[in-house]
């Protein structure tokens, strides 16, 4: 056959289909990203204020309630939580007058047994992803405020903190998408100072065992663990940890930009046949609210705070996500891992390529 002139000819089949989808592939690949997919320039001048509201959790007592929301056009109503802080022993959360109507018992977060609302670990992501700026006086709930505003690369504000002038403490923050809507929020309301009244009784513990180093994390990766330091761009592994149940080692990785935090949990094993479908409770799963996620990897929007889950599995684990963050993000995350079994046509080509040792 002669440059220039493509054959039309039975001959040309397969390895024209197989070069044709591998044109396809590679197109496909060289999308360039966003131009926001990028980390933004600026001065941080807000991260001395978040570094203060972070260091006050661990010193001021407090009680208020805590509200949670998911998006304003959200049909869901949102939570609202008693908590109580108590500096060196943790946090105390109880439903409120208007939730606690099944007579739930309170649940207690060691001090030491779960990630912060901001740590260093939170903060040093932020930092790196975005242009932290301090914007000055505000209000929450009636209280003065520090005000700070974090920024995208393209300048516009991806979440807000409110930090209390006389306390230094978080009184609360928001996580808006890219169209500038409110997709996560958690702010304290009736905050009163000092040690209030702690829980009789109470459910919690230490749900997780020790965070897992570097080398643990190694060795499991080494077993088939799938747990990369970082999902995307903007998501890195902030917290692993691991633990037993019924048996099987199930292990729960978190991932955050700072702003949103995605939890990842694997364990070997595969899904049974009474796993719900994609639509479930009235709420939709990717086929119209996912972002590109494939269907196969049974995602749904729902939870009292328009929460992201996800559960599917792929070559011998179950994994499950969970996100109270832009859909984008969350999707994004989702992708990162290994895609589930059976998943479609295209996962189909990519198995038969890869046979073929095309990939």
């Amino acid at each position: 056959m002669r440059a220039g002139h493509p054959s039309s000819g039975p001959n040309s089949g397969p390895a024209s289909v197989v070069a044709a989808l591998l044109c396809v592939l590679v197109l496909t690949g060289a999308v360039h990203p966003d131009a926001t997919s990028v980390p933004a320039k600026g001065e941080d001048d807000g991260m001395a204020v978040l570094q203060r509201a972070a260091a006050a959790n661990n010193r001021v007592a407090y009680s208020a309630v805590r509200e949670v929301r998911g998006p304003q056009n959200s049909d869901r109503d949102g939570v609202d939580v008693h908590v109580v802080n108590r500096p060196g022993a943790g946090v105390a959360m109880s439903p409120t007058a208007g939730e606690g109507e099944n007579g739930e018992q309170a649940f207690v977060v060691l001090a030491s047994s779960a990630l912060e609302s901001l740590d260093e670990r939170l903060l040093d992501a932020l930092e790196e992803n975005y242009h932290v700026v301090d914007t000055g006086p505000g209000r929450l709930d009636g209280r003065p405020a520090h005000l700070v505003e974090v920024l995208r690369a393209d300048s516009t504000v991806a979440g807000r903190f409110w930090v209390d002038t006389e306390t230094d403490l978080l009184l609360g923050h928001t996580v808006y998408d890219r169209a500038g809507e409110p997709a996560f929020s958690s702010h304290l309301t009736d905050l009163s100072l000092g040690e209030g009244a702690w829980p009789d009784e109470v459910l919690g513990d230490s749900p997780w065992g020790d965070a897992l180093n570097s080398e643990e994390r190694s060795d499991l990766r080494e077993a088939g663990w799938v747990m990369p330091e970082n999902l995307t761009w903007n998501l890195r592994l902030v917290d692993a940890r691991a633990k037993r149940y019924e048996g099987e080692q199930v292990v729960h990785a978190v991932y955050s930009d700072g702003l949103s935090q995605v939890s990842v949990f694997t364990q070997r094993g595969k899904l049974g046949t009474e796993h719900p479908s994609t639509l479930r409770n009235g709420y939709a799963g990717t086929g119209t609210g996912g972002g590109g996620v494939t269907t196969g990897h049974d995602t749904i929007f729902g939870g009292d705070v328009g929460q992201y889950q996800s559960v599917w599995q792929a070559n011998g684990f179950v994994y499950t996500v969970l996100a109270d963050a832009p859909a984008d993000l969350a999707s994004s995350a989702v992708t990162a891992l290994p895609g589930p079994e059976d998943s479609g046509f295209w996962a189909r080509v990519l198995r038969g390529l890869s046979r073929l040792g095309l990939l």
